[in-house]
C-alpha cells in the first residue's frame, strides 16, 4: 500500500455537479410567477363555477326564544333558539348552521322534509370549543349549508338587525 502524497490532501474536494445559480431577474421572476399564477387559477375558479352562495339552499332560518326540554329530562327550559326549516321537498344532509360567522354547529343526521330544527344558541360553539353565550352578543347573521340533489353545496344567509 502506498501513502497519498501530501500534495493531494491540500487540495479541496472535486466537484462533480455544477451549481445552480440564480440571477436577481430570475429570483424576482420565479417570485411573481409563485404569487401571480395561483391567485390567476382562483380567479378563474371563481368566475367559472362562482360563489357557492349562488346555490341557494332552501330553508328558513327565524331567531325565536322557545321552551326546550331539559337536558335532566325533567320539564322545560325557556331559551333563545335558532330554528331551521327545511322549505324542499328533498332531505337536506350535510347540514352547518353557523352564527355570525363564527359559532358552529354540524348535524348528522340530514334534515328531512318539512322538518323543523329547533337549536338553542347555547349549544353553539367555536372551533375552540368556546360555547356561544345568548344575549352577550347580538346575532347578525346566520348561515346554513347543506348538500343538495346535485352533490352541490346550498347556500342560505339570513341577516338580522
Amino acid at each position: 500500500m502506498s501513502e497519498p502524497t501530501a500534495d493531494l490532501a491540500d487540495q479541496p474536494p472535486r466537484k462533480i455537479a455544477p451549481n445552480p445559480r440564480l440571477s436577481g431577474w430570475g429570483l424576482t421572476f420565479g417570485l411573481l410567477a409563485a404569487c401571480l399564477i395561483p391567485l390567476a387559477g382562483l380567479s378563474l375558479y371563481a368566475t367559472f363555477y362562482g360563489r357557492a352562495a349562488s346555490r341557494s339552499l332552501p330553508v328558513e332560518v327565524t331567531l325565536d326564544r322557545q321552551t326546550v326540554v331539559a337536558p335532566n329530562g325533567q320539564g322545560g327550559m325557556l331559551v333563545d333558539v335558532v330554528v331551521v326549516r327545511n322549505l324542499a321537498d328533498h332531505e337536506i344532509p350535510n347540514l352547518t348552521v353557523n352564527l355570525n360567522g363564527q359559532y358552529f354547529l354540524y348535524r348528522d343526521s340530514p334534515l328531512q322534509k318539512g322538518e323543523t330544527l329547533v337549536l338553542p344558541q347555547a349549544i353553539f360553539m367555536t372551533k375552540a370549543n368556546q360555547r356561544f353565550t345568548p344575549g352577550r352578543y347580538p346575532i347578525l347573521e346566520v348561515t346554513v349549508t347543506g348538500r343538495l340533489p346535485s352533490n352541490a353545496r346550498g347556500v342560505k344567509e339570513t341577516h338580522f338587525e
